[in-house]
């Protein structure tokens, strides 16, 4: 059965979600990683997706003023497409919304940005790289 709970920075479940982002989002790029300071997270909300005990899903979250913003959506790809990563987002606008937040934005991967306009959000400005995933992204938002 597949839960999706609430995580702490630097914990099992939390070191195990490093190693999905990693397998799902960067080692296709050649990237790896554990070369990025993920401290930043330590002040995020975090979720992660579990089938069991293994880590399948996860998501984490910042906030600046009234502003939310989803840092990683990142589920397996051995079950994309079935309904994780829309639970995920939901699960983080809940808490961006309980948290006063008035707009939440991120840096969608443009391959992912019908996934974010399915879930109502609205690209923003021009396609751009990111220096740590050098795939055309884009920015999008939805207001809460």
């Amino acid at each position: 059965m597949i839960s999706i709970e609430p995580i702490h920075y630097g914990s099992p479940a939390y070191l195990e979600t490093l190693e999905l982002r990693n397998r799902v989002m960067r080692l296709p790029l050649g990237l790896n990683i554990h070369d990025e300071d993920f401290s930043f997270e330590q002040n995020c909300v975090l979720y992660a997706a579990f089938d069991g005990e293994q880590v399948i899903g996860m998501g984490s979250m910042s906030r600046e003023g009234d502003v939310c913003k989803v840092e990683y959506l990142c589920v397996d790809t051995a079950i994309q497409s079935q309904g994780l990563g829309r639970k995920l987002l939901e699960q983080l606008e809940l808490a961006a919304a309980a948290q006063g937040a008035a707009r939440i934005c991120l840096d969608a991967r443009v391959s992912a940005q019908h996934f974010y306009e399915r879930a109502g959000y609205r690209a923003v400005g021009e396609i751009f790289l990111l220096s740590y995933a050098p795939v055309e992204h884009i920015l999008m938002e939805k207001d809460l």
